[in-house]
């Protein structure tokens, strides 16, 4: 029996150690444990600004993917980037990602940012060798391929007060319970535990019934054996990319 309340103190007490702030001439940088495409460690950086605290990656993340040689202003991608920076409310000034918080707010808003700055990184950075379109395009192409029906893009608000973002939601039928998919492009430690922490909050207010699919891109390499256990062990159901047909019937239920 898995012990759900240890789990997310565990990663809440991992989340604390590893965040770093340090004050910086009046603005506070915030170095967070999750990782960018180039294995740099995310910052925020947070300014007051009367009664307000406005909160930025102060253009890291798209400056970071235009050097990368990822070119964000093709009308797909400029799609999705906006479809991103408005499902988690966050403002697009140029390349600088921000929200706005009260005092009060800021947990809130932190974690509504590192989200969008996470997703925008990873969503857009394709592969360096030949991939031809967005991994969460590829997916929502699947599903439409085998008329499976969904609702993309889903924010839940979990048990702690956090929103957590789902791409795709399929509803429960006479013989399946709602399934949630979320796409990951980059199968990695730092994602694999924001999903599970996203789930195990969400699912305390979903449905027992209800059932996560991941679906993860082993395009380059196969996903590492550790990070399909610990999915296992949530109970959420990994779809490694390559072995999608069998998973089909599933879905479409």
């Amino acid at each position: 029996m898995i012990d759900s309340e240890h789990l997310v103190e565990s990663y809440s007490a991992w989340l604390k150690h590893r965040t770093i702030a340090k004050d910086i001439s009046g603005t506070v940088e915030i170095t967070t444990p999750f990782l960018d495409h180039n294995n740099d460690r995310l910052q925020i950086y947070v300014e007051r600004r009367g009664d307000l605290l406005r909160l930025s990656d102060d253009g890291h993340v798209i400056q970071g993917l235009s050097m990368s040689g990822c070119d964000i202003q093709t009308p797909k991608r400029k799609k999705i980037l906006a479809s991103i920076v408005n499902g988690f409310g966050v403002q697009q000034n140029g390349d600088v990602l921000a929200v706005e918080s009260t005092i009060d707010e800021f947990p809130y808003k932190k974690h509504r940012l590192l989200q969008a700055m996470r997703s925008v990184d990873d969503m857009f950075m394709t592969s360096r060798s030949t991939v031809a379109s967005l991994f969460l395009e590829d997916v929502e192409a699947f599903l439409e391929a085998h008329a499976i029906r969904f609702t993309p893009n889903v924010q839940v608000m979990g048990r702690s007060g956090f929103i957590n973002k789902f791409d795709f939601v399929i509803p429960a039928s006479r013989t399946a319970p709602e399934r949630l998919v979320s796409a990951i492009n980059r199968p990695t430690r730092e994602s694999t535990a924001s999903l599970l922490f996203a789930w195990n909050d969400t699912r305390a207010v979903r449905s027992d019934k209800s059932v996560l699919y991941a679906a993860l891109n082993d395009t380059d390499r196969p996903v590492p054996s550790d990070l399909l256990g610990a999915l296992t062990s949530y109970g959420i159901k990994p779809i490694a990319w390559s072995l999608r047909e069998n998973y089909v019937s599933e879905l479409a239920a």
